[in-house]
């Protein structure tokens, strides 16, 4: 029953980063093909390989002020 569970979160999560890489608007499509024959192919070891070494999103490479900062940490984000 435990291993049931584990794989059905991780097929959940894996379901999670195909979606949410195929609809990210900042990569090109020849990266989001790529990345999602890797994330296939791969299965759950993709998923981890994506969320260290996949494309990063422009808001990760921004530098937030004081401000955004504070409220991002009040909202618990």
């Amino acid at each position: 029953m435990g291993i049931l569970i584990i794989a059905i979160i991780g097929f959940v999560v894996w379901i999670a980063a195909l979606i949410y890489h195929i609809r990210r608007t900042d990569c090109t499509d020849t990266e989001k093909l790529l990345w999602a024959i890797i994330l296939c192919t791969l299965n759950v070891l993709g998923v981890v390989l994506y969320f260290f070494f996949g494309p990063a999103s422009e808001d990760d490479n921004r530098v937030l002020s004081e401000q955004e900062l504070k409220d991002k940490f009040n909202r618990g984000g």
